[in-house]
């Protein structure tokens, strides 16, 4: 059990100082009103990690301070230097005007997320208002579900781990859907593509050299329609060029006759070198006719083909081509391979679905089990606390889709006399519901219960037998925790194993620990207004005595 052992307090609402050292069970904290007893309760919840508000600190002070010692078993989740020490764990909270706030355990700094986790099982504190969280399904929920034993605990542990599977299944088959839709779409002309592709024997610079090689040959067969044209020139029966040479050679022999020799030696070297200019033509032209042609159309095939894949895929070059091929073909293998994983993960995510029902239906008995316990405990509870008149009880109402932590709603309900089972916000008073709160307290796992737990006159509003009975449980509780309880009742604060005053002096506030006589006037205050009055002092001995 973890219990508050110390508190100091500096600067809080009206407390220049005060420094409180707890001991047994059932500890009350009394004093007449606006003598500050709220300043206390802000100082619980300041430790406790609440909000802290600048309009908390004392008038006269720049900042406030509290520091707690607790008795504590380990706590999970904190790093080994923040954890209790020799069962002692100390919890310090500064705040001021400026905004600034520091929080410590064990002397180390910390956020202040962790002053909370550390405090939140240790400390509990419930106000008048806390009743009102009997009104929320999540808390009814929880505190059913403390009922139930460790076996309820560890099926709604495997609950909300076989339904965070079946989510995480569920999750995976959409992405996976989702994948294969767009990669089908991309993958729409894909084979086609791979296969030219292959068939192209592309490479990252095919284009390149390919239009190089095709110019290469253009510009061998341009050459080549040159040469045929000079070939013409020189050969055409008509007009070509041998043939006037040979006539202009005899026109220059008729023209020299009786002197041809002087003409022969240059005619002869000049047909002679004509014929050999046309020989040489000749066998230019035989050799382009070898030529490169049908290279010439393969290649202008590939690079047609490449042509029409970048524009079908409104790609930039051949690299950009063979990557877009290398990436489909790993992504038709994927959709290949993917077809499978699909079924298996459609065929684990049913079997997942199964089994969540299964359990939800398993807790779901467990739940109501746990109800009806805790509402006979409840309903015996409040019995002895003066509403026999009235019957607790604890729906469970069935939901149409399974969640983490079940299939159902709790609903707290209460009969009244000739009325049916209303929601207990609909059908109790301010002092029937904090009744109710007390007796789910008592009813509730001890899981449930924090090391110390504080109520803020929860008790308002009961006089009387009533104020006598909610005593009798609320020390009846301070056996299962430390029970501190700050009351205007005398006949609860005469039960306490301590008790602490809360007196104004000035503009500050002074907390006390009255014993003996001191608390025998107390109590007579309480009774009557007057600590002196002989009555109200014999009175208040007959209680403490009893």
């Amino acid at each position: 059990m973890s219990l508050i052992e110390e508190l100091s307090i500096r600067g809080i609402g009206g407390i220049k100082s005060a420094s409180l050292a707890f001991g047994g069970g059932f500890i009350v904290i009394t004093g007449e009103s606006g003598a500050g007893k709220s300043s206390l309760v802000r100082a619980l919840e300041f430790i406790s990690g609440r909000r802290a508000q600048t309009n908390h600190i004392r008038s006269a002070d720049d900042s406030c301070e509290a520091e707690a010692v607790l008795t504590s078993e380990r706590i999970e989740g904190l790093d080994e230097r923040l954890q209790p020490q020799d069962k002692s764990l100390i919890a310090r909270r500064t705040f001021s005007r400026s905004g600034k706030g520091r929080c410590t355990l064990q002397g180390q700094n910390v956020p202040l997320a962790l002053l909370v986790k550390a405090m939140e099982q240790n400390i509990v504190i419930q106000s008048q208002f806390a009743q009102l969280g009997l009104l929320e399904p999540e808390r009814q929920l929880e505190l059913v579900d403390s009922c139930g034993g460790a076996e309820t605990a560890a099926l709604l542990t495997k609950l909300d781990e076989t339904f965070a599977a079946a989510l995480a299944a569920e999750k995976k088959i959409v992405s996976i859907k989702k994948r294969r839709r767009e990669g089908e779409k991309r993958c729409e002309n894909a084979p086609s593509v791979i296969r030219q592709v292959a068939a192209l024997k592309l490479e990252g610079d095919s284009e390149r050299q390919w239009e190089a090689e095709l110019a290469r040959i253009e510009a061998e067969e341009t050459a080549a329609r040159k040469l045929r044209a000079a070939l013409i020139q020189m050969n055409d029966p008509e007009h070509g060029l041998l043939d006037r040479l040979e006539n202009a050679a005899k026109n220059v022999y008729a023209a020299a006759e009786g002197h041809e020799e002087k003409w022969r030696p240059a005619i002869e070297k000049m047909l002679s070198g004509a014929q050999e200019f046309s020989a040489m033509l000749a066998s230019e032209c035989r050799d382009a006719e070898d030529g490169d042609g049908d290279v010439k159309e393969a290649l202008e095939k590939k690079i047609g083909a490449l042509r029409k894949i970048k524009r079908a895929l409104s790609l930039p070059d051949a690299a950009s081509v063979l990557e877009y091929a290398r990436s489909a073909a790993e992504e038709l293998e994927w959709l290949k391979q993917s077809r499978e994983e699909l079924e298996a993960l459609e065929k684990e995510a049913a079997e997942l679905r199964r089994e969540t029902s299964r359990l939800a239906m398993e807790l779901r008995a467990r739940r109501k089990e746990a109800a009806a316990s805790l509402a006979s405990s409840v309903n015996g509870h409040l019995r002895e606390l003066g509403m026999e008149y009235a019957a607790f009880g604890i729906e469970i109402e069935p939901l149409d889709r399974v969640r983490s932590n079940g299939a159902e709603n709790v609903c707290f309900t209460l009969a009244l006399p000739d009325q049916k089972p209303l929601p207990v916000g609909k059908n109790a008073s301010g002092g029937e519901l904090s009744r109710i709160l007390i007796a789910v307290q008592l009813s509730a796992g001890d899981d449930k219960l924090p090391g110390t737990l504080v109520f803020d006159e929860v008790e308002a509003g009961l006089g009387g037998k009533t104020a006598l009975l909610a005593g009798y449980k609320l020390r009846e509780l301070s056996k299962r925790c430390r029970t501190i309880l700050i009351t205007h009742q005398a006949t609860i604060a005469a039960m306490a194993d301590q008790h602490f005053v809360v007196k104004r002096s000035g503009d500050d506030t002074e907390i006390s620990e009255v014993k003996n006589e001191a608390r025998e006037r107390e109590i007579a205050r309480m009774l009557s207004g007057d600590e002196e009055s002989k009555e109200a002092l014999e009175h208040a001995r007959a209680l403490l005595e009893h």
